[in-house]
């Protein structure tokens, strides 16, 4: 009786040279053949390893077993079309590790002849189950940055128009544009520290306010732990940085005993953090004749941007502004890990 007339099981035992035997067993890859009734009828040492099931089990159509079932389908039908054409065939489909699990796996296989006859199939497995989860995370990180570089430039676009419009002077135009973009250079700064996952709202105020307050004397700071994403992070940097610009220019930061009250705290039904800033001390503030780049910074753009709402008060005693955004709680530690100590004109500046 030929070797093609007998079992796949039979043929399994059949092949039994000592020295392709070992080849085979110490190949770094998963090996398989199939007879020319397209049976797989042996397998390699680390294939049998990798399933954790035997010979008897994986002869056949054994095998298939451990092919994840929403990919049988598509395999049976590579494999098939490829045998029925004699043409070499390569696939991915996922196959179960002996702890259970299913990992993908990368299967090229070509027919092989002897003595001019068609004799079935050779066929090798790697694992790429590392690779392919490499390459999604490459793509999600692409689309990410796609994602921040636009929203980056979307703000860069406004600071530019708001900045240069009107009729004051270039050199005064390019000075508000250039502390703009410092201020949003900062926030990033930030966030890149943190890999651009979640910073601590103590850490975004005191890295912005720090600058304008060495000392720590002018501005004063109160809330509890609160974690930002980084697009309301940056938005809430850049509102601060406003805010502080003009209590330095014309507010109460402009004069020796002028103080900024800065305090905050989480709203849970909404998810969001209500930053308020108060004024007080420096010379008596004036209805702006029209809103200024400042305040629809704030109150549409990084509003919009953060999720939340904005609104600012010109009130004679001090200008006073209510920020919300998006934010969850976070424990001490977390913000403590997370937090920077230290190192964004009139809002009716247009």
């Amino acid at each position: 009786m030929s070797e093609y007339a007998t079992s796949p099981f039979q043929r399994a035992i059949a092949t039994s040279d000592r020295e392709f035997r070992e080849l085979a067993d110490f190949a770094p890859v998963m090996i398989w053949r199939s007879g020319v009734d397209k049976l797989c009828d042996w397998f390699n040492k680390p294939w049998l390893d990798y399933t954790g099931r035997t010979m008897e089990e994986e002869v056949g159509n054994g095998w298939a077993e451990c092919v994840h079932p929403e990919d049988m389908e598509a395999c049976l039908a590579v494999y098939t079309g490829a045998f029925d054409a004699r043409e070499p065939f390569s696939m991915e489909y996922r196959l179960r590790r002996r702890d259970g699990e299913y990992c993908w796996m990368l299967d090229n296989g070509s027919p092989f002849y002897r003595d001019g006859h068609f004799a079935g199939y050779w066929g090798s497995c790697v694992d790429v189950t590392a690779h392919r989860d490499a390459q999604r995370a490459q793509r999600i990180l692409i689309n990410e940055l796609n994602h921040r570089v636009k929203n980056t430039l979307a703000v860069v676009q406004a600071i530019a128009i708001q900045s240069f419009r009107g009729e004051r002077p270039v050199e005064q135009s390019l000075g508000l544009f250039e502390s703009r973009l410092r201020a949003l250079a900062g926030a990033h700064d930030l966030l890149v520290s943190r890999a651009w996952e979640e910073v601590a709202l103590r850490g975004i105020i005191e890295a912005t306010v720090a600058p304008h307050d060495p000392d720590g004397t002018r501005v004063r700071m109160d809330g509890p732990a609160l974690m930002l994403r980084p697009e309301p992070a940056v938005s809430v940097a850049m509102a601060l940085h406003e805010l502080l610009t003009n209590a330095i220019k014309y507010g109460a930061l402009s004069v020796p005993g002028g103080t900024v009250a800065l305090h905050w705290g989480y709203v849970p039904e909404r998810h969001t953090v209500r930053l308020e800033w108060q004024e007080a001390g420096g010379p008596a503030v004036e209805q702006p004749v029209q809103r200024g780049f400042g305040t629809r910074f704030i109150e549409r753009v990084l509003a919009t941007q953060a999720g939340g709402s904005a609104e600012v008060t010109f009130a004679p005693e001090g200008v006073h502004c209510v920020f919300e955004a998006e934010a969850r709680t976070g424990s001490t530690l977390a913000w403590r890990k997370a937090g920077v100590t230290g190192p964004p004109d009139r809002f009716a500046d247009a």
